[in-house]
């Protein structure tokens, strides 16, 4: 009993193992059952006489039956027709229903080999996005919106059309979806080539021909600081793999890379890494900074979300102009007069070092690359250069002191509702304003023990930055009313890390509903500033008097367009870092205007004489809609209403 039993297991296991090699053993298992079907037939009908009393012939006509059911009907005699029957009806569930099957689910298996992205690509001078993050499809869109700077991009590469790779854990009809779904790719999924693996697996780098690259992004997926595997971790090896790369002839040859480092300290280790041309970029930092300053400066988010974001009224230019060689950024003015010259980028020791906010006497040199404020790259197009005697100097010219900056209050009291891995470089960035203190609650659910090892780790120490650690849900109304929010002057809806994207917006989104009602009946006003993951719940906030952020979507226009114009790091770097060129609000008293009015034009000869290049005006009641309303590079011939209540002018300073 035993033994039989184990000889039917055993046999079981023989042909599970057969099964799994794949279609070409089920095909041959299949074909011996019919030939062992075919056989038996022919043994049971070769009794039944002529013109089957050969067992050969019999056999025969059994695999006819077993083939063909049209041959049913041919038979005469009761046995005959039994025999016939059985075999004719075995036919449709082996030699049929086998077949279709095992075909079938060969021909999905190699299908759905095909749709994971598993084939090896052949490709030169494409662009090579490595990970899905929440980050992937916003880079995507980007690269494809920035169509005149894309275009200069592939010409200097050499390249006609956009060749798009996205290399996913794991590629699914879902992906693809989700690139259909965005506004700015839609129908232009179908030309992204999605491919299966990840970045630290050699074999899978060469599956997206990174070596042939012309650029490639590494983007960051959300991870603590203390995971021991965490993103930067990741990205670092990834740079290895890419430095060691086979097919790398030689190191001149690496293609250049952007990748997102969340640990600013870690972004030495990247270029040790990486011998290549890299671009380091650390978002926690720059993130923190954007936070920080708006916090200093409200309603700067504006300002920032539109530079940083998918806007299609101002953007940063970097262009070389031959032909501004020699001349002042004073001279040059009119003759770029739908923009505003920011500054330059020159080379020095091979590094790209940004001069911006500078004098209208600061010379241009050979190889400098202009930094505009502009609508459209056309409107960088250099009209004709005026002599200089025949200008009126519209640049600073230092005819009056330098303003000094003004310093927040002494003690501000902030309160961070959520929790994330960058909220210790947030409260460090807090800590580089040596002259301002700041007193900093953080609540969240996350244990306190696990943030403080956080804050340990990232090395704080201030005297000028006391923070203390509090455990409560904040979407609980009872308990974000025992933290009394209307003690603070500002409140940061920070974005928690531990939900998915959707998850954690609807959280932050309750949380600010709720922190609403409670401000409405304290009667307080401090100033709110949300944290996003996506952009589509942006819409949600409209009716709300807050500032939103949305950290993907500046991460993800910074990446993109540091891939497509190398110098754009560099500047960004200079306004997201602590000192050096600085955006912020001025109000029109600091200038000691007396008019009630005055053409932008003439707001810039103003700024500039003390030290400052004016970008625009922040309307705080709009004329027209009653609303505020942000104005950057507005016409030259506007009139800008001065009154004190209006508005506040947006410049550029030094600290």
């Amino acid at each position: 009993m035993k033994k039989g039993f184990r000889l039917t297991e055993r046999f079981k296991y023989f042909l599970e193992r057969q099964f799994v090699k794949g279609a070409h053993y089920q095909l041959l298992f299949v074909a011996a059952l019919i030939g062992l079907i075919s056989i038996i037939g022919g043994i049971l009908v070769l009794p039944t006489g002529e013109p089957l009393d050969d067992l050969g012939e019999s056999i025969w006509w059994a695999f006819l039956r077993l083939s063909d059911p049209g041959y049913l009907g041919d038979d005469e005699g009761a046995w005959r027709r039994i025999i016939s029957t059985i075999i004719t009806v075995a036919g449709y569930v082996v030699f049929l229903g086998a077949l279709v099957a095992i075909i079938t689910t060969w021909l999905h298996s190699k299908m759905r080999n095909l749709e994971q992205g598993l084939t090896p690509i052949a490709a030169e001078n494409h662009i090579l996005i490595l990970g899905w993050t929440n980050r992937t499809i916003p880079i995507a869109g980007e690269l494809f919106q920035s169509v005149v700077r894309l275009k200069r991009f592939l010409k200097r590469v050499g390249s006609r059309n956009l060749q798009l790779i996205i290399l996913a854990d794991d590629v699914t009809p879902d992906r693809l979806q989700e690139l259909k779904d965005d506004e700015l790719i839609g129908k232009r999924a179908h030309d992204i080539i999605l491919r299966s693996g990840t970045p630290l697996d050699n074999e899978h780098l060469e599956r997206v021909d990174s070596s042939r690259a012309s650029a490639i992004i590494i983007p960051s997926h959300s991870t603590g600081p203390q995971d021991l595997i965490n993103s930067d971790v990741e990205t670092i090896k990834t740079l290895l793999s890419l430095n060691e790369h086979p097919k790398t002839k030689q190191k001149s040859s690496l293609p250049f890379v952007v990748a997102e480092i969340q640990d600013e300290r870690k972004r030495r280790a990247a270029h040790r890494a990486y011998a290549g041309p890299l671009e380091a970029i650390a978002s926690d930092s720059i993130i923190s900074r954007l936070i920080a300053q708006n916090v200093r400066h409200p309603q700067l988010s504006d300002v920032y979300n539109q530079l940083l974001s998918r806007s299609k009224s101002n953007n940063i230019f970097v262009r070389e102009h031959p032909e501004t060689i020699g001349k002042t950024l004073a001279e040059l003015a009119p003759s770029f007069p739908n923009t505003i010259i920011i500054g330059v980028v020159r080379r020095e020791n091979n590094d790209l070092v940004p001069y911006l906010n500078m004098p209208g006497d600061f010379e241009v040199k050979n190889n400098d690359r202009l930094v505009f404020m502009a609508r459209s790259f056309e409107d960088t197009d250099c009209k004709e250069i005026i002599s200089a005697s025949h200008l009126q100097i519209e640049h600073r010219t230092s005819k009056k002191e330098p303003l000094k900056h003004r310093e927040v209050s002494v003690d501000k009291n902030v309160l961070i509702l959520g929790w994330n891995h960058r909220i210790p470089a947030l409260i460090n960035e807090f800590s580089t304003y040596k002259k301002e203190k700041y007193e900093v609650d953080i609540v969240s659910v996350t244990p306190a023990d696990k943030r403080n090892k956080a804050m340990e780790l990232f090395g704080l120490s201030s005297s000028n930055v006391t923070y203390t650690q509090i455990e409560s849900d904040f979407v609980t109304e009872t308990e974000l009313q025992w933290i009394n929010p209307a003690g603070y002057d500002n409140i940061i809806l920070a974005n928690s890390e531990r939900l998915e994207n959707e998850e954690a917006d609807a959280r932050s989104i309750v949380g600010y509903i709720l922190l609403e009602e409670i401000l409405k009946q304290e009667e307080s006003n401090p100033q709110i500033l949300l944290e996003l993951s996506d952009p589509d719940n942006e819409v949600l906030m409209s009716g709300y008097d807050n500032e939103v952020i949305i950290s993907p979507m500046i991460l993800s226009h910074l990446l993109a367009q540091v891939a497509l114009r190398r110098e754009l790091h560099t500047i960004y770097n200079e306004l997201f870092t602590v000192g050096g060129a600085e955006i912020i609000f001025r109000d029109p008293e600091d200038y000691e205007l007396d008019q009630e009015s005055l053409k932008f034009s003439e707001l810039r000869k103003i700024a500039a004489e003390y030290g400052e290049t004016a970008l625009g005006v922040y309307f705080q009641n709009d004329s027209h809609t009653g609303q505020t309303s942000l104005q950057l590079n507005p016409s030259l011939n506007q009139k800008i209403d001065l009154s004190p209540k209006n508005g506040k002018l947006v410049v550029m300073t030094t600290y």
